[in-house]
């Protein structure tokens, strides 16, 4: 079942399928591939697809939880959320406004969304509401989901992360062991450059920001397609930023961009008893009746064909300066 809202203004569009809450399609009118066209084929699971939301949890449920009915990823992408408000137009932007309620997680998230009116570029809150009687941690990871043609081999993927490990998904308590930088790691005494998607290995990864870095941010270029989608946020809303890798026979299936408030990959009870990794919370607390904000910037921009990736990505109150990584100066900005 789908049931579409969707965004437009002078050069892009955006959808968003209420059934569930996904983002499904991001695109310029200029060049219509979507990057975020994945959709799940296991039916067993949530009908996950294109950017979703993982929420209040990351990951597999408890023994209990399932027993209990909870699914991967959350309840999230089971609800029609509801729609407060309708597309319309404020000042320099296309805005509207949908909620979610979690029937047994009991938290509530308000999400706005706000198109600028003449750029390829989105801002989105959502305010994150405890409508239990008791506090509890959560987690939430924005799951943006890349799929073919955009997806291939040659994608190039940026970040401006410190450090990572390969999520073992095993249950142990010491997965960050060994340490990854990012791009550059070694497997099986294989090295792999992490900045494009041309080995299996990891399945999924995570990093963390560098604690002096108030932005976090990454990007996924397709030169072919002269295409870049990129995304941008507050470290204190989403201190990690996490990659999955889906391949089959060598060809890139699926790739996940996945940014929010943890790192590991399993139940909550396991994750509570880890905390912390390389001194970043895994989990987020959230009181009796408390609100809590988080919000992210996504974008998309046409790039040359022999385009070098992101070194750097600055944003301050007026612009949004995007950086190559080369000595020609070619600086993508957009208007705040």
């Amino acid at each position: 079942m789908k049931k579409l809202l969707t965004l437009e203004n002078r050069n892009s569009i955006v959808t968003i399928n209420l059934e569930g809450g996904a983002y499904t399609d991001f695109h310029l009118k200029e060049n219509p591939l979507n990057p975020i066209s994945w959709e799940q084929e296991e039916t067993s699971q949530s009908s996950f697809r294109g950017h979703f939301l993982c929420f209040d949890r990351w990951g597999p449920p408890s023994e209990g939880e399932q027993k209990n009915g909870f699914k991967h990823h959350g309840e999230v992408n089971d609800l029609v959320w509801e729609l407060l408000k309708k597309p319309e137009k404020s000042k320099n932007n296309i805005e509207v406004r949908m909620r979610c309620e979690l029937p047994m997680g009991r938290l509530q998230l308000t999400r706005d969304i706000h198109l600028s009116e003449d750029q390829s570029l989105i801002k989105v809150t959502e305010k994150i509401k405890n409508l239990n009687k008791f506090g509890k941690i959560f987690n939430i990871v924005q799951h943006v989901t890349l799929a073919p043609p955009f997806l291939n081999s040659n994608t190039l993927f940026d970040n401006n992360t410190e450090k990572g490990f390969e999520n073992k998904e095993d249950g142990t308590l010491n997965q960050e062991e060994p340490i990854l930088y990012w791009p550059d790691v070694t497997h099986d005494n294989q090295k792999i450059s992490l900045r494009q998607f041309q080995n299996e290995w990891p399945r999924v990864s995570s990093f963390k920001f560098r604690n002096e870095d108030k932005l976090g941010w990454t990007t996924a270029c397709n030169t072919e397609y002269n295409l870049m989608l990129g995304y941008v946020w507050k470290t204190q809303d989403y201190p990690w930023v996490n990659y999955w890798r889906s391949m089959n026979n060598g060809t890139p299936l699926a790739f996940g961009i996945e940014f929010g408030t943890t790192g590991l990959h399993e139940p909550l009870p396991i994750v509570a008893k880890k905390s912390r990794i390389f001194g970043s919370n895994i989990f987020d607390f959230i009181d009796a009746n408390e609100e809590i904000n988080k919000s992210f910037i996504a974008f998309l921009a046409t790039i040359p064909s022999d385009y070098q990736g992101v070194k750097e990505i600055i944003l301050n109150n007026s612009e949004l300066i995007i950086i190559e990584k080369s000595d020609v100066l070619r600086n993508i900005v957009f208007k705040i």
